[in-house]
């Protein structure tokens, strides 16, 4: 089995901890921690429990961080996005 090298975890870690791989132009795969991963299905559950206006509520907040991260962090990831050219694919 081969494993992530050090600098792809880097990379997936720093990006936010989810990486998306690509075939064929098209989205097919999502590497992420498995701390991520975990998060993702504990938020899932908690999402399908929320109500009507809770959720809106929830949709509105997440909407106003990733704005601010896009505007706080939009260089930073295009700086290592540009470091996957450097990556040594398996």
């Amino acid at each position: 089995m081969t494993m992530l090298s050090q600098e792809l975890k880097d990379l997936i870690r720093d990006v936010g901890g989810k990486f998306i791989i690509a075939e064929n132009g098209k989205a097919r795969y999502i590497a992420m921690s498995l701390k991520e991963f975990q998060k993702s299905i504990a938020d899932k559950e908690s999402i399908q429990a929320l109500t009507e206006e809770e959720l809106v509520d929830k949709i509105n907040n997440d909407i106003a961080m990733w704005r601010e991260s896009q505007e706080n962090g939009g260089e930073d990831l295009v700086n290592e996005i540009e470091k996957l050219e450097d990556i040594e694919y398996i």
